[in-house]
């Protein structure tokens, strides 16, 4: 999942000491090229097949201008982990909180931890000697700076694209576009025969909402995260005001709703995450013991899944077919509701 505020765990004085001896250390490597005097070149990439050892291209991202490698090999993914694994490419180095969880755990042997999410390890990163680090667009300017001091850097904007732009503009930085096109249509195939049996069983007509109680308020989630799978792959209806909210913006990610509005909200089958923290347990069980909770359509007819966060709130190529999988068994009653 996606965080923000990025700090740096080496400051730029001790990084350009680094950067200064690493270089006086040894000989640079023609997959590392220099930012400064890019050639003049598009920034259409050449044909993968046709790259050799060291060529470049200048491509163009979210914060400006990189000089980068037509097929890196030497990737830090300090975002966009998820999606340089379906593509089948490994990075050498990624955040601590990317990595985790049951789904991420068997696919991530070999990956150094970076940093976290509110910190990155710029000494770790210049050890590693990356040929390109990926990233998003909230990381620090300041920290963005010292970045391009170890390396080409790519910023993708996480908010102008949906997962499916992701993967697209990933593949494209790596030089892998046939990947990113093989795993698309894999995973267009998956979504139809999961929808199939989704609506065999309830019909178009059942209403779905996903929804993530936090301390003291309900986040009803839209087109994005937690929304994804079940409106847009499954094509499930969700509730009409959340409904609203996604026709007027596909990207629509959530909205907060309090608890005496929640029969506003009501649908046939609820999906609840619960937030960490002692302070959404006491509020979901505020939730439950209330009339309001009692009489929803879902509650009543227990069709409540309660799902785990580090899965559901993912939303990257890897998670949402998690999602995806969990979603029919619960739906066509092939997975047991659970209770909190």
């Amino acid at each position: 999942m996606k965080k923000s505020r990025i700090q740096a765990w080496l400051s730029g004085f001790m990084l350009l000491t680094l950067v200064f001896l690493t270089a006086c250390g040894q000989t640079a490597s023609p997959s590392q090229p220099s930012q400064q005097n890019p050639p003049p070149s598009s920034q259409e990439a050449a044909p993968a097949g046709d790259s050799k050892q060291g060529e470049t291209r200048v491509y163009k991202h979210a914060k400006g201008e990189s000089t980068i490698p037509v097929k890196p090999e030497r990737v830090v993914a300090l975002q966009y982990l998820s999606h340089m694994l379906a593509l089948g490419v490994k990075p050498i180095g990624a955040l601590k909180g990317h990595m985790e969880g049951e789904d991420m755990a068997p696919l991530i042997d070999g990956i150094e931890v970076v940093g976290d999410y509110d910190a990155f390890n710029l000494e770790k990163i210049l050890e590693l000697q990356p040929d390109l680090i990926l990233i998003d667009t909230e990381v620090e300017e300041q920290v963005y700076e010292n970045l391009v001091k170890i390396a080409p850097v790519v910023a993708i904007d996480f908010n102008e694209y949906d997962v499916f732009g992701h993967v697209k503009k990933v593949a494209e930085v790596l030089g892998r576009e046939k990947e990113g096109e093989e795993w698309l249509a894999k995973h267009n195939a998956k979504v139809e025969e999961a929808r199939k049996l989704v609506q065999a069983k309830l019909g178009t007509d059942a209403t779905v909402a996903a929804l993530n109680i936090r301390a003291k308020t309900t986040k009803f989630y839209g087109a994005r995260n937690m929304g994804h799978v079940l409106f847009n792959s499954l094509q499930l209806k969700p509730p009409a005001l959340i409904k609203a909210e996604i026709d007027k913006d596909p990207f629509f990610w959530s909205k907060d709703v309090s608890m005496e509005l929640l029969p506003e909200y009501a649908a046939d089958h609820i999906f609840l995450m619960l937030h960490p923290g002692d302070d959404a347990v006491k509020y979901l069980k505020e939730i439950e013991e209330s009339s309001l909770w009692k009489n929803l359509p879902a509650v009543k007819n227990n069709h409540v899944y309660v799902v785990d966060l580090e899965r559901w709130l993912g939303y990257d190529p890897i998670l949402i077919e998690k999602q995806l999988d969990e979603a029919v068994q619960y739906l066509t009653g092939e997975k047991a509701p659970t209770k909190p």
